[in-house]
């Protein structure tokens, strides 16, 4: 087995970037998150569920409705 520094490919990044962000908008790839909803009055509710792994991926706090922003481009 052979690992790798991350950092010795940081030359590669913003190539490795643009061509996850066409794979996300093709469907390609797909991002796996948990997303609290109530704002910062559950946030603590939300960081008991991250040390009990209630969360599948990334686990957000929704301090503002996502409806009211643009779609991100990264």
């Amino acid at each position: 087995m052979q690992g790798f520094i991350v950092f010795d490919y940081a030359k590669h990044y913003p190539a490795a970037r643009a061509d996850l962000a066409q794979w996300l908008s093709d469907g390609k790839i797909q991002r796996k998150e948990t997303i609290v909803q109530g704002g910062l009055a559950k946030a603590g509710e939300a960081l008991v569920d991250l040390y009990n792994g209630s969360n599948t991926g990334k686990l957000l706090v929704e301090v503002y409705p996502m409806e009211k922003f643009e779609k991100a481009n990264l």
